[in-house]
């Protein structure tokens, strides 16, 4: 049975490779943060695998609570690595992430557990919890490529409208509109294509599982506007709570 697991991600790390090898031809220089991800990934899916099943014997709902906050410090700590600005400290950026990944995801998961698609069960609670924060946390890295590309690509605008008296907030209105538009573009596509270009994989779990298709496409449905609901508030949360704290900096 192992040696059939072992040949699966063999297999798998040959499209890694090539992967690899198509980055090092070019010299986009993306190989190592690949490599490294996939490995981090194959490690986390078998631990949390065996976590998930350890939870369930123990059947004790503060336990997955606590994994819940373990999966919100953890998505933070990823999209800290994005947050590459220079006239902001890590340790501030990190608090404002947190804070943006903690409340959006906590009320999604309320949202989810109202709704009766949740439950506190660790195989109910742990992997859409961890779905729900890593949306939070991709659409951080795009929100701080892109506010960094905006303020960049529009520093005379912003120096005149600093210049004529405009606030920070004021300012960075006057971005955010084409940036959140920017930000929300995956998800977007996610939800326009569901269905017809793929079937989400959480649908494919619980048909496969027996649920009927119309309760199957209705939680699908549901967790695909949480993503919606994440990509919106989380970026717009943690850049408003930057600026508002901070100001708005121009690199040089």
């Amino acid at each position: 049975m192992l040696g059939h697991e072992l040949t699966i991600v063999l297999f798998a790390y040959l499209l890694i490779i090539a992967v690899v090898l198509f980055d090092i031809k070019t010299g986009i220089g993306f190989w190592k943060d690949i490599l490294v991800a996939s490995i981090l990934s194959i490690v986390q899916l078998i631990g949390i695998g065996f976590v998930i099943l350890f939870l369930l014997k123990l059947k004790i709902k503060s336990l997955n609570l606590l994994f819940v906050i373990l999966f919100f410090i953890n998505a933070s700590l990823i999209a800290l690595r994005r947050f590459n600005f220079k006239a902001y400290s890590k340790f501030k950026g990190f608090f404002i992430i947190l804070f943006s990944i903690s409340t959006v995801s906590t009320i999604s998961l309320l949202t989810l557990y109202t709704a009766g698609i949740l439950h506190l069960k660790a195989n109910s609670i742990i992997p859409l919890a961890g779905i729900i924060a890593a949306a939070g946390m991709r659409s951080l890295s795009f929100a701080f490529k892109y506010y960094k590309t905006r303020l960049k690509d529009l520093e005379e605008i912003i120096l005149g409208m600093a210049a004529l008296g405009a606030s920070d907030l004021e300012i960075f209105k006057f971005i955010f509109r084409e940036l959140i538009n920017d930000i929300t573009v995956p998800v977007r596509d996610m939800l326009r294509s569901s269905g017809i270009v793929h079937i989400p994989g959480v649908m494919v779990g619980l048909l496969i599982a027996g649920i009927l298709p119309l309760k199957a496409a209705v939680i699908q449905f549901a967790i695909l506007t949480t993503m919606v609901f994440q990509f919106t508030f989380v970026p717009t949360i943690a850049l408003f709570t930057l600026v508002k704290l901070y100001g708005l900096k121009i690199e040089v």
